[in-house]
């Protein structure tokens, strides 16, 4: 477990991808990160429509392991990046 949280990277970028296909690939990323215990993640979504910031959104709502998510500050990205905290 200790290897897999060494290898584990904080972001996961999902920027054109289509709402279906980001929301797996945002499930299963955050599954792991709660899994080997990480304490904060970033989904880079990119603004847009809004469209793929509001379907995460709405998931992670839903997520016993999330504590808390929010808008990266807009020095780092702003509305195009969420970051979560994790229980």
């Amino acid at each position: 477990m200790y290897e897999k949280k060494l290898n584990f990277k904080q972001d996961i970028d999902v920027r054109g991808m289509r709402g279906e296909e980001a929301l797996q690939a945002v499930t299963y990323f955050v599954d792991d990160a709660i899994l080997v215990g990480m304490d904060r993640v970033r989904i880079l979504h990119g603004t847009g429509t809004g469209i793929l910031r509001s379907l995460i959104r709405q998931y992670l709502q839903t997520v016993p392991g999330v504590k808390h998510f929010a808008d990266e500050h807009v020095q780092f990205g702003g509305a195009g990046i969420t970051v979560v905290d994790l229980v």
